[in-house]
């Protein structure tokens, strides 16, 4: 029965994908590339885990399992400077000074290395049964563990709540804090956590279609009476 709620899940990201997709080839640019790779690499993630049953532990399943690990690794951090650019998107001129933008482009950079160390250098796979799914995890010690993910979690949902009091747009910071929420009983409750990459990636989209590239707004809270007092 598991396994078929991960398949409807890898249904809902192609969805996705496909949307995002979209939205990239009407307006390429970070802020539409990122959630279609995003949501693209999550179609394979949760389609692994729905056939695992089915195929097996073995070699063709850890070789199909080697790339949900990689593109965790490299794909998720990028997510904080997407946050950069749909707030520079929504008029925030604090998220335009080059620190800012160092800082961000720091993390990414620090997110990007623990991931690789962990679960692309350091993968070791181990075969693990959860309800009636079957899949490899990464048996290897890791001395930040699941840090890099909730850091760029509470990117994406600082990002959100600053979007909402400056555009009043909800949906990011709504679905940020879903996925924020759930992250901590992924570890006991697998499909939680791929049930809350659903929710986010529909709040990236969301937010894409209300922020799009080329469309820079004024941040309300910024250009209010008070900012605009010399």
């Amino acid at each position: 029965m598991i396994s078929v709620v991960f398949a409807v899940l890898a249904a809902s990201q192609l969805c996705l994908a496909v949307a995002a997709g979209r939205h990239w080839r009407a307006t390429p640019g970070l802020p539409t590339a990122v959630p279609a790779l995003v949501c693209s690499a999550l179609v394979w993630d949760n389609g692994v885990i729905a056939v695992g049953s089915l195929t097996g532990p073995g070699p063709l399943l850890e070789a199909m399992s080697i790339p949900r690990f990689v593109a965790h690794a490299l794909l998720t951090p990028l997510l904080v400077l997407w946050s950069l650019s749909v707030a520079e998107h929504a008029g925030l001129r604090r998220a335009r000074r080059k620190w800012v933008r160092g800082a961000a482009v720091g993390l990414t950079v620090l997110l990007v290395a623990a991931g690789v160390l962990h679960d692309v250098l350091g993968l070791s796979l181990r075969a693990e049964r959860w309800a009636d799914t079957l899949r490899y995890v990464n048996d290897a010690a890791s001395p930040v563990g699941p840090l890099p993910a909730i850091i760029t979690g509470l990117v994406v949902l600082s990002t959100g709540i600053v979007l909402w009091r400056c555009t009043g747009f909800p949906w990011l910071a709504l679905t940020s804090a879903v996925m924020v929420a759930v992250s901590g009983a992924a570890a006991q409750v697998p499909v939680l956590g791929n049930a809350g990459e659903v929710v986010l990636n529909a709040g990236l989209l969301l937010t894409v279609h209300r922020l799009p590239p080329g469309r820079v707004r004024g941040c309300r809270a910024e250009t209010g009476p008070a900012a605009a007092r010399p």
